[in-house]
């Protein structure tokens, strides 16, 4: 090596200077950093904050009302009229479900009036059942209806065939049951045709009989009195009744 090359590499070039500070831009490049995190964090501080307020300030839905207890009813006062003569199997059994099955159908009847049972009998009624019941409902107006226990016999003799009632498309009243028989309802009676052949039937009289009015603790008038032209039964409580099997002609 020359001694020139060695004087060459011992020369030490000085550095063209930057015009600023290294060490201070590292200074303040962090600085910047530290107060852009902190602006962000305080952004996101104060959104979080004004949700909650509007999350507390918006009113919340009103919770769904209660539902309306049903009216609860004392037991009604049961009156059965004695029998002019002993009762068969079949009236005492019709008896006693009347009991249970009247004030279930008809909540809040005050007093019931269970009558006698009777049969027209002959050719056409030979095993026809029927009584009158009466009662004070919860307004304390007197009511009365029919129900009467056809057996095979009666149905066949005394009542229009029901496929001729309903006719091959059901008409307007005639509803066919999963079992295969058929109610027929109207304004104020109902029938229901049983496949065994029987027939239970309901009619609302709408009215107390003179002789039964004080019994129930309601006032007698001339003829048939009070008189309530409005049925107290709706299509569901009449089909309820006859539809029932309790109530059996056999």
């Amino acid at each position: 090596m020359t001694d020139l090359e060695t004087r060459l590499r011992e020369v030490v070039l000085a550095e063209p200077p930057l015009g600023f500070d290294p060490d201070e831009v590292v200074t303040k490049a962090a600085k910047r950093q530290r107060n852009r995190r902190a602006t962000v964090a305080t952004v996101l501080v104060t959104l979080g904050l004004a949700g909650a307020a509007i999350v507390a300030l918006r009113p919340s839905a009103p919770p769904p009302p209660a539902a309306t207890p049903p009216p609860t009813y004392l037991p009604p006062v049961i009156i059965v009229k004695p029998p002019q003569q002993p009762r068969t199997p079949l009236e005492q059994r019709t008896l006693d479900h009347l009991k249970e099955a009247l004030p279930a159908v008809l909540p809040g009847l005050r007093k019931i009036l269970l009558g006698n049972f009777y049969s027209m009998g002959g050719e056409l009624h030979p095993d026809e059942l029927t009584t009158m019941v009466s009662f004070v409902d919860h307004e304390g107006k007197g009511h009365s209806f029919n129900l009467g226990l056809s057996g095979k016999l009666t149905v066949a003799r005394n009542m229009i065939p029901v496929a001729q009632v309903c006719g091959s498309h059901q008409a307007a009243g005639c509803e066919k049951l999963p079992d295969g028989s058929t109610v027929v309802v109207s304004s104020n009676s109902a029938v229901h045709y049983r496949v065994d052949g029987t027939a239970v039937d309901f009619t609302d009289v709408g009215k107390i009989y003179p002789d039964d009015a004080p019994v129930l603790g309601l006032p007698a008038g001339p003829g048939l009195a009070p008189f309530e032209e409005d049925s107290v039964f709706d299509e569901r409580q009449m089909i309820a009744l006859v539809t029932d099997p309790g109530f059996a002609a056999q």
